[in-house]
């Protein structure tokens, strides 16, 4: 009877300390973004300026594109941002892009054009001042004002699919789910229509982990996870992602599918403490005690001491040792 007493405190321990938010906040302000600035021809544009502005934080950052037309960012949160491109002789080009603090994020190939040929292909003086506006709106926290005027631009613009994620962002801070899964799927389709030379799969995959994201705020779990593993076949580099499936799984009940997902996580980030606890609660679940000891002691010696998880594993740990 004292066996199954401990047990029983150990899965009320488990229960008692299991969150009810299934989306890790840890990796802000530790992102990069990479991408490439080519001509028409594809050949590299060097000396190009490239300035990313946040949508809802006064973040602004500089960056220069080298000889082979390469250039980065680092130390990003997540949000959504706005990179404009500039160069003498060529258009401006505006991009719009979500982009996360722990996932790894698309790495954009852009394609400046000559100003001779700008009048059919860049962004007109009119439709780039709806986007700047459209942007402080949403920063300043006006979704409905900003969804709005991002309709308006995509009323004039309907070929600027690609606006549609800054609509489909008003409207999950809106919480109008359903239209928000509409309009990024209308921004995947707009992407798949471009020539495969144009092709980022990683933008394909962001947009599919955009859309479990939507279907996840429905509480639609079954819809969320087939969209994130859609995500991670694609991109199978993003370490939060394959946590956010194992999340899921763990909450459907499924905790075989969670450890797969959880290692997952670990092998592509090893140093993120989060997927060991989390893992460890999942072999507590399927009864397999000594692994679960294994992960929790893992969070005590890669996490700092004062990490929470740190004591929530000493806590499991302590309870566990009281098994016999």
């Amino acid at each position: 009877m004292k066996k199954n007493a401990s047990a029983v405190c150990v899965v009320l321990l488990f229960l008692a300390i299991w969150p009810t938010g299934l989306f890790s906040q840890e990796g802000r302000g530790q992102g990069r973004l990479a991408g490439i600035v080519v001509d028409e021809a594809g050949n590299p544009l060097e000396g190009v300026k490239i300035t990313l502005r946040y949508e809802r934080f006064a973040n602004v950052l500089t960056a220069t594109s080298n000889i082979n037309g390469q250039w980065g960012f680092i130390g990003l949160g997540r949000g959504v941002i706005t990179l404009t491109l500039e160069k003498e002789g060529y258009a401006e080009s505006v991009l719009p892009l979500q982009v996360s603090g722990i996932r790894a994020n698309p790495q954009p190939k852009i394609i400046m054009k000559k100003k001779a040929d700008s009048a059919s292909s860049g962004l007109s003086d009119r439709a780039r001042e709806m986007l700047i506006q459209g942007n402080a709106l949403f920063e300043e926290k006006k979704f409905e004002a900003a969804a709005a005027l991002y309709q308006d631009l995509l009323d004039e613009n309907p070929a600027l699919y690609q606006i549609r994620l800054n609509l489909g962002n008003c409207l999950m801070e809106l919480q109008k789910y359903e239209e928000a899964v509409m309009e990024y799927q209308k921004v995947l389709e707009g992407v798949n229509a471009e020539p495969p030379e144009k092709k980022d799969v990683k933008i394909i995959a962001q947009l599919y982990a955009s859309l479990g994201e939507a279907y996840l705020s429905q509480n639609k779990f079954k819809e969320a996870e087939e969209h994130f593993i859609k995500s991670i076949e694609i991109n199978p580099s993003d370490s939060a992602l394959a946590y956010n499936v194992a999340e899921i799984l763990m909450q459907a009940g499924n905790p075989e599918g969670a450890i797969r997902y959880y290692e997952m996580a670990i092998g592509l980030k090893p140093d993120w403490p989060k997927p060991y606890l989390k893992l460890g609660y999942a072999w507590l679940n399927k009864g397999d005690n000594p692994k679960a000891l294994e992960s929790f002691k893992k969070v005590i010696e890669i996490a700092p001491p004062d990490d929470p998880d740190v004591a929530l594993a000493k806590d499991v740990i302590k309870a566990l040792s009281t098994i016999k």
